[in-house]
């Protein structure tokens, strides 16, 4: 019997993924989670096979943080994490894979599909769609969280002394985070980068 937990903050995800499964013999659902926090808690009481993770929790790439936990070397028992994601971008499907994840399924597919890959990714396979290579080749690395931050008050228009205070760091933190920013990307101006991060969904919110 193969258990599965699902962590992401739409019920209706783990609703019909339990109603798709309530009377098969080989997947058991033992228990979900809405947050992030309350991911590895629900992983240490119920002890599964497999993790159906969504990427995006409380307005946050919280699942991320989740797979980096559940995929650390000196976890023991680690379930296999199946990232469940409403976003397309290359940039997320990298972040996944680099991350550990087994698989990488759309919240578009149907239920069987998501089914389907769970039981692919129990038997120890990976499950990731074929532009995989490609995403990882030619996809721009998620910036650092720190980064991110900048990110995000540089796309509401602060200005590097606001930043600077946003975060907590002197202006000249500010000004090598934007200049490593600018050439990791290939970007020549502030309003370029705040473009990048909204067509990679960095900034974005759960469809």
């Amino acid at each position: 019997m193969i258990r599965l937990a699902i962590v992401d903050d739409h019920p209706a995800i783990a609703a019909a993924l339990s109603a798709a499964i309530r009377d098969r013999d080989d997947l058991e659902l033992v228990g979900s989670a809405t947050t992030a926090a309350d991911a590895l808690p629900l992983v240490e009481g119920t002890a599964p096979d497999v993790v159906l993770c969504d990427l995006w929790l409380d307005g946050e790439p919280g699942g991320l943080d989740v797979l980096a936990a559940l995929t650390a070397s000196d976890r023991r028992g680690q379930p296999r994490v199946l990232v469940l994601s409403g976003f397309d971008q290359p940039s997320f499907l990298r972040a996944a894979f680099e991350g550990g994840a087994a698989g990488y399924v759309s919240k578009a597919s149907p239920v069987e599909a998501i089914v389907e890959a769970v039981l692919a990714v129990a038997r120890g396979e990976t499950c990731f769609p074929p532009v995989t290579l490609r995403a990882l080749r030619d996809a721009p690395r998620r910036p650092s969280v720190r980064e991110m931050g900048a990110i995000r008050l540089l796309a509401r228009g602060a200005s590097n002394d606001e930043i600077a205070v946003g975060l907590g760091i002197s202006i000249k933190t500010v000004e090598s985070h934007l200049r490593r920013l600018f050439g990791r990307y290939g970007v020549l101006s502030r309003t370029e980068l705040a473009m990048l991060a909204v067509r990679e969904g960095w900034l974005g919110t759960d469809p």
